[in-house]
């Protein structure tokens, strides 16, 4: 009798877990952009630009990767992403209070987590 409900337990954790991951837009399950919807098959569609993680810059010690081909993802550092004319803080998203951003797009009250092009 253990045996079957720890057989059941499993099946449903198992099934509650794909469907969780099939929301996700990495997921395997996941609708192809547009553009790739839209290829005739066996052609090659430009690759898409990835997107920053949506995780990232929830906790205050993040630093987010930029887009891919953003320029402004070279900087590894707040001041040296200050530096750059080109690029503008990523705000903080995690639990505080609401982040006050100063004319370069960066927060006066809140951590900056990562750099991207303004």
């Amino acid at each position: 009798m253990r045996q079957i409900i720890l057989i059941l337990v499993l099946t449903v954790a198992g099934i509650a877990c794909r469907a969780e991951t099939a929301k996700s837009p990495e997921a395997g399950g996941a609708t192809p952009p547009p553009a790739a919807a839209s290829a005739a098959p066996g052609v090659a569609a430009a690759p898409a630009r990835a997107l920053p993680d949506p995780r990232c810059g929830r906790d205050p010690k993040d630093w987010c990767a930029a887009p891919v081909g953003d320029p402004c993802g070279e900087h590894k550092t707040v001041q040296s992403c200050r530096a750059d004319a080109r690029c503008t803080g990523m705000k903080f998203r995690g639990e505080g209070p609401e982040c006050k951003m100063d004319d370069a797009g960066f927060s006066t009250n809140c951590p900056t987590v990562g750099c991207i092009s303004r």
